[in-house]
């Protein structure tokens, strides 16, 4: 597993910085060869010092999740020596099997953006990689095993179906995903699950509910376990709160994990291919020239 992690997340993430839960120095926008990447944070003051991608800083605007400029924050974090990234992302629940202040760790992915660069090798074929497994497999273990210290109720495997937004999706369209059999939408995780492997980095999301999806129904879905059915939505809002508020301890003890696991995975070897076949250079800063 990798020394360096990195996390981009949206509101609770701002939220954490906001209140000082996490208090980070800016390093800014980092230039790259893909114009500039998004706003950079590192935190100092843990274990196992990490990196951070807000997509909204205290006090400032809140980046829409196609208006991320990918390629250069994942080159600026692959350039800093970042090699693992979490991707906290707000979703939709579009299974009733999965309720509001529950995360899922998705395996599998379902891209339906049209507007993102998807690709590093805009020039060449080199983007031609094989998509399984999706997500890091060693990563999304260690996040397991810290929502199990934390203590925080989550579900492990399913598939993310990604949407342009922002607007939120049609009940037709939430019909037509759980067709497509996704557990929940989302906006967040592509096309960066993507390029992380052009750039051999290990990438795991966390796709956290704040919502069941729109189909169209008048009714809320019962939620289990709770008196009635849960006909209030008192517990799935404090779970939520929870889920938010444990995101900096749950970023401070992932960073010493992946700092500390033996990598198991083989997310530095993707583009192994590539180089033996089309000569890339040692140096991967040269492979987009």
């Amino acid at each position: 597993m990798p020394g360096k992690f990195a996390c981009m997340a949206g509101g609770p993430l701002c939220r954490a910085l906001e209140s000082g839960q996490l208090s980070a120095r800016e390093l800014g926008r980092l230039n790259t060869p893909f114009g500039p990447s998004e706003v950079i944070l590192r935190v100092d003051d843990a274990p196992v010092p990490f990196y951070l991608m807000p997509r909204q800083l205290p006090g400032g605007p809140r980046l829409g999740a196609s208006q991320i400029n990918y390629r250069a924050t994942l080159y600026a974090l692959k350039d800093l020596g970042v090699e693992a990234v979490l991707n906290w992302a707000a979703a939709g629940a579009v299974t009733h099997d999965l309720g509001v202040g529950q995360i899922l760790l998705p395996s599998d992915l379902i891209d339906l953006t049209s507007r993102r660069p998807m690709t590093f090798f805009e020039k060449h074929g080199l983007g031609l990689l094989r998509q399984f497994p999706v997500f890091c497999p060693a990563l999304r273990g260690a996040l397991e095993e810290v929502l199990a210290e934390l203590k925080l109720d989550f579900h492990t495997g399913g598939t993310a179906a990604v949407t342009e937004g922002p607007r939120l999706e049609t009940p037709a369209e939430v019909r037509m995903l759980a067709g497509f059999g996704a557990e929940v939408v989302t906006h967040m995780l592509a096309p960066e699950v993507f390029l992380a492997k052009e750039l051999q980095m290990c990438l795991a999301g966390a796709c956290y509910l704040v919502n069941y999806a729109e189909t169209g129904s008048r009714y809320r879905p019962f939620s289990t376990g709770e008196l009635f059915g849960g006909l209030t939505t008192a517990s799935q809002a404090e779970r939520l709160r929870r889920v938010c508020q444990a995101l900096p301890e749950l970023l401070r003890r992932l960073a010493e994990k992946v700092a500390s696991a033996e990598r198991t995975c083989e997310c530095h070897n993707t583009m192994a291919g590539h180089i033996h076949k089309d000569n890339l250079p040692e140096d991967w800063h040269r492979w987009f020239d």
